[in-house]
């Protein structure tokens, strides 16, 4: 490997200091101070560089860093272009990740210890206060109370303030327990009063900037009702860049990995599929990569120039596991809706909602913008005059929904599977040819549905069974029809390195209720005439080891399962 690749690094000293690459977004220091807003709420996904940038900007402000900043920052924009503001501040640091929401006690003593640690890094950094004073403040029995008596002690230097995963415990919380959350940010909750204490601060000058950085508005609302000074700059488009990595930047950080690879475009191409594509701002004028995911890939792919066998690390997919915990925010008519839209047609339309109001039912449209903000859809297209329409980021976002769509109908409807048997019989397809088990695993979702009185389905939600299953094997790049302009085939199982099974597969999949079963041979017919057409195109030509299979379904049997 040719560089370091600051993979699960946040902290940028020790990102500069040990010689790591750094994608430089220092730019972004400068912009904000242009755009004149001290006090800045900012959005992004788990895992898109959040806290880098706030340890990036806590060693740019920060008094304490004054003497290092050639090391830390001379090879950067910024360090070429320094802003009056450098090193001018007393950097006031809380991260609120770190909390047990188990009860509301465990909350509590939480979020406290968080500020309290907070503001005891602050007395020992920046003030002269004698350990008794000290003590005085750091003994306060409420969060509140805590920045009140640190805001009225001695201290000459301005301070800014900066707040990494401001939404975290609350996130947690709502998960579980809907009724914590109420109470920790009414009007007389602990939550509130911390920021009301930050507000009044703001108004006597000795807080002059602040910057947060989280997840989802769902607590903006209620927060800000104390501290509504902040303006949310998440979905402005000249910010947009400033998490996540660009095409250029991705592309050149590739280059950099493998320079004696000489198919970097193909690489590339693979890893705009996979990890590119999401759009944070309507206006925003190129798609973004996720950073965690594209140094995953990196790492594991500077060794050997091989793919990494699974698309993302397992500490991300797990970080995304937890998301569906939040589903509960929403009724089960939206979730299930929403998903099974978004798994039938991959996109649906939405009102963006900017702050979430528990005042009023959290509908669709909170629902759908909740998804948005954990990067589970991103914004496609705004063809609506007052809707945005919503759709997968990637693929591994879309595997990702294949996975909670056969997990939601398991635990809804009870069915009966093991991902290890599914994986048995994908192998069985891959390697022999052998279609019929994991066709029955279809066969067997629908008669399980059926017999529970099940919505009648429709062909779109067959195949969405039928690659639901696909996905666990994690052996193929599947493709299905709404991404192919309805030109190319129905499925299309195709290689995906490292992995080299003996088949590739073009599928053409039907479905008819019970009482169509007398169109069954025309549609037989068409569906293998279908496939012959494909098979002209150049595209589906080159695929190498390619089988070809037609599949119709009468009600929940498969009665047609022919290679072609």
């Amino acid at each position: 490997m040719s560089i370091k690749l600051p993979y699960g690094i946040s902290n940028f000293s020790q990102l500069m200091s040990e010689n790591y690459y750094y994608v430089d977004h220092t730019a972004y220091i400068e912009k904000l101070e242009e755009a004149n807003e001290p006090y800045i709420f900012f959005l992004r996904p788990r895992r898109f560089g959040k806290s880098l940038f706030v340890s990036m900007l806590w060693h740019y402000y920060g008094l304490e860093f004054a003497e290092q900043f050639a090391p830390l920052f001379g090879h950067c924009y910024i360090g070429e272009h320094p802003t009056p503001k450098a090193n001018s501040y007393a950097v006031l640091y809380f991260e609120f990740s770190r909390i047990d929401t188990t009860t509301r006690e465990s909350t509590f003593e939480g979020f406290l210890r968080n500020v309290v640690s907070g503001v005891h890094r602050f007395l020992e950094t920046y003030t002269t206060l004698s350990k008794n004073d000290k003590k005085q403040i750091l003994r306060q029995k409420s969060p509140e109370s805590v920045l009140v008596k640190l805001f009225e002690s001695d201290h000459e230097s301005k301070i800014y303030i900066l707040i990494d995963e401001y939404d975290h415990f609350a996130n947690e919380i709502m998960a579980f327990n809907f009724d914590h959350f109420s109470d920790f940010v009414s009007r007389n909750g602990f939550v509130r009063k911390f920021y009301e204490a930050i507000k009044e601060a703001t108004g006597r000058g000795i807080v002059t900037r602040f910057f947060a950085t989280g997840v989802t508005p769902i607590t903006l609302d209620s927060l800000t009702s104390g501290f509504n000074i902040a303006a949310n700059l998440t979905t402005h488009f000249y910010f947009h860049e400033m998490m996540g990595f660009t095409e250029s930047e991705t592309s050149t950080l590739l280059k950099e990995t493998a320079p004696q690879f000489s198919k970097h475009q193909r690489v590339l191409a693979d890893m705009k599929k996979w990890y590119n594509g999401y759009l944070f701002a309507p206006d925003a004028d190129s798609r973004l990569y996720n950073p965690d995911m594209v140094l995953y890939f990196l790492k594991e792919f500077a060794y050997k120039n091989t793919y990494p066998r699974t698309l993302i690390d397992i500490n991300i997919a797990s970080d995304y596991g937890k998301i569906r915990r939040l589903f509960r925010l929403g009724s089960r008519e939206h979730y299930q809706a929403v998903l099974e839209e978004l798994i039938e047609t991959g996109c649906v339309e939405a009102l963006l909602t900017q702050q979430f109001s528990f005042e009023k039912p959290f509908d669709q449209d909170d629902f759908i913008s909740l998804l948005f903000y954990l990067g589970l859809i991103t914004i496609r297209g705004n063809d609506n005059i007052a809707q945005l329409k919503f759709s997968f980021p990637n693929y591994v976002i879309k595997e990702l929904y294949w996975a909670f769509f056969l997990e939601s109908v398991k635990e809804q409807y009870q069915l009966d599977f093991e991902t290890t048997e599914v994986r048995k019989k994908m192998t069985q397809l891959a390697q022999d040819n052998n279609i019929k088990p994991f066709v029955s695993l279809t066969e067997k979702a629908l008669t399980t549905l059926s017999n529970r009185d099940f919505i009648s389905f429709d062909e779109k939600y067959v195949k969405a069974l039928f690659v639901g299953f696909a996905s666990l094997s994690n052996l193929y790049f599947i493709k299905s029809e709404p991404e192919m302009e309805q030109k190319y085939p129905d499925i299309l199982f195709l290689y995906r390195q490292p992995y080299a099974p003996n088949y590739q597969f073009l599928f053409e999949l039907k479905y008819l209720k019970k009482k169509q079963r007398q169109k069954l041979n025309g549609v037989r017919k068409d569906a293998i005439n279908q496939i012959k057409g494909y098979k002209q195109f150049p595209e589906i030509q080159q695929l190498e080891n390619l089988k070809s299979w037609v599949i119709i379904f009468v009600g929940e049997k498969a009665m047609v399962v022919e290679e072609v």
